[in-house]
């Protein structure tokens, strides 16, 4: 025992090295990385032309302001492409009173873009040159905007879309058989290990039930492929022609987007994960620890005078508690979207609905607690609580139920408890340092026409005779009470059997009548005044000597003067 206590505590010591080690790693990282500049804040605004960009443009120009000019220079580029008779080289840069004007056509010329001195100093260039860089762009953007929409593009886009159409299909029958087989040797797998454990012996469970939860998680995983493979398609093919490149566009950059904030978060997450990792496995070694500690208590090994071995397990069940409660609020804040408002306020609906609702749970968990160590009733205890009476069968922070001598458990809350008197008849019983044992008494009321020895006499001989019913100490007999018309005899007798009560009244009971009639006694209690004369005796006729005749009624006449 020693030695596992020895690898307990050793376990705990390096986990909780180790953690530190990693908080302290951490804190240096952090501080060694070195703080990013802040940024000039720039809103550049993107000409487009087709959803693709052209160039930016990040100062206004006069009233204008640099989206109201991204705006404007988009629409007017639109237009240009778009008028086919137009050629490409026709865009240029013209110089009006030495302002550069981005042009396209003759006669008259249509205005695209205007560049003054504030864009030219953003961009580190002189007007010219700016003029001629965004000329060059927007050339470019125009020929492929009209390249893009030429009639073999968009036959090789209906070529492209058939094929995309064809791996579609093909890869939905790829998944259909791969879900199939996969289905499969998932059900035999899981009967296989259903049939070791029957043959084994040590089933617990049946698998069915895993077998429908498997297959309704490769259901829903298959579902979730199906739903990912068609949106991949629709916006495959959407980017195979202009008019919808935006949308394909729009779907990858979100995609990717999407994947790369998971990334992100993932990595981002790694130092909370670690951290929650290390709480559960110092938790898992507490509880493994104090599981053994309890253990050994319950069973003698380790012994506390004022800590009786059958609070051992009830002790642990509260130690645990209050262990995982302790580990859970610790690793809560760890836990990823922890601050974020929605959990927040689950967390706080949920709080008030238990607050609400755990007022009589927690009544009983008290009542339970208390049960627990005033040791008022151990399982296997003969009780009487109220006007319920029986054999304690099991008993929990909430509820203890009580198995009756008819063979119905009935379910006491714990709360109950603390109301009621709980009367144990099984308590001194139970203790070694009594040898005395339960007392179990009965009262029968006879004449006074019947000598008390000989009432003693035949009670003492029935308890005697009794299964169950102790030799040592005697029985004993008390008259608790003369009465107008008879005597109130009580039989006490010793049991170390409580939880055989009811039997044991029975049996006592019909020596008490066998016992009477052996000794002629007839179990009466004479209310008024009878004539005997004529009347057979009560007696059975078994305890009768062969000689008994009825008598018959005597008449004495009266003398005569």
């Amino acid at each position: 025992m020693l030695h596992r206590f020895n690898r307990h505590l050793f376990k705990l010591c390096a986990i909780a090295l180790g953690f530190l080690m990693l908080v302290q790693a951490a804190d240096w990282a952090q501080a060694q990385v070195p703080q990013p500049q802040t940024p000039q804040p720039t809103q550049p605004q993107v000409v487009m032309l087709g959803g693709k960009p052209v160039f930016e443009v990040k100062t206004g120009l006069q009233s204008f302001s640099a989206e109201q000019r991204a705006t404007d220079i988009s629409q007017r580029l639109t237009e240009v492409a778009n008028n086919y008779q137009l050629p490409v080289d026709s865009i240029r840069t013209e110089m009006i009173k030495d302002v550069p004007l981005i042009v396209a056509g003759q006669n008259p010329a249509i205005p695209i873009a205007t560049i003054d001195a504030a864009d030219a100093a953003i961009a580190n260039q002189t007007e010219a040159a700016l003029a001629q860089s965004w000329t060059r762009s927007m050339k470019t953007a125009v020929t492929n905007y009209r390249q893009e929409r030429s009639i073999e593009n968009i036959l090789r886009g209906i070529g492209y879309t058939i094929l995309a159409t064809l791996g579609f299909f093909l890869a939905v029958n790829l998944l259909n058989w791969l879900f199939s087989m996969t289905l499969d040797r998932l059900k035999i797998w899981l009967n296989r290990v259903g049939e070791r454990l029957r043959n084994s012996g040590r089933q617990r469970f049946t698998v069915t039930p895993f077998i429908s939860l498997a297959i309704r998680f490769a259901e829903l995983a298959r579902n979730l492929l199906y739903l990912l493979l068609l949106c991949v398609y629709i916006f495959l093919i959407l980017g195979f022609f202009p008019w919808t490149q935006g949308l394909s566009l729009n779907f990858w950059s979100i995609l990717g987007s999407t994947i790369a904030s998971i990334e992100q978060g993932i990595v981002s997450y790694l130092p909370e994960l670690i951290t929650l990792i290390f709480i559960i496995f110092i938790t898992r070694e507490i509880l493994a620890f104090t599981r053994l500690f309890f253990r050994e208590v319950e069973l003698g090994n380790i012994a506390a005078p004022w800590f009786y071995p059958d609070w051992a397990k009830p002790t642990f069940d509260l130690t645990r508690f209050f262990i995982i409660a302790l580990a859970v609020a610790i690793g809560l804040p760890f836990l990823p979207g922890f601050k974020s408002p929605a959990f927040q306020g689950v967390s706080l609906v949920l709080s008030a609905l238990f607050t609400l609702g755990a007022a009589s749970a927690f009544s009983n968990i008290v009542g339970g607690i208390i049960s627990v160590y005033t040791r008022g009733f151990q399982i296997g205890d003969m009780v009487q609580v109220g006007e319920q009476i029986g054999i304690i069968n099991e008993k929990n922070l909430l509820v203890t139920r009580i198995r009756t001598p008819k063979n119905v458990v009935i379910t006491v809350p714990n709360s109950a408890l603390i109301g009621n008197n709980v009367i144990n008849y099984s308590a001194l019983s139970r203790d070694t340092d009594d040898q005395m044992g339960l007392i179990l008494h009965t009262t029968i009321t006879l004449g006074y026409d019947i000598p008390w020895q000989k009432v003693h006499e035949a009670l003492i001989r029935a308890a005697k005779a009794t299964p169950d019913v102790l030799t040592t100490p005697p029985p004993f007999v008390l008259q608790t009470a003369l009465n107008d018309y008879n005597v109130s005899y009580e039989l006490n007798a010793y049991t170390d059997h409580p939880e055989r009560m009811p039997a044991i009244y029975s049996d006592l009971h019909q020596n008490i009548q066998d016992y009477c009639n052996q000794g002629g006694i007839e179990i009466l209690s004479p209310g008024y005044l009878a004539m005997r004369d004529g009347n057979h005796s009560t007696i059975p006729a078994s305890y009768l000597p062969n000689t008994y005749k009825a008598p018959g009624f005597t008449i004495n006449g009266l003398d005569s003067k």
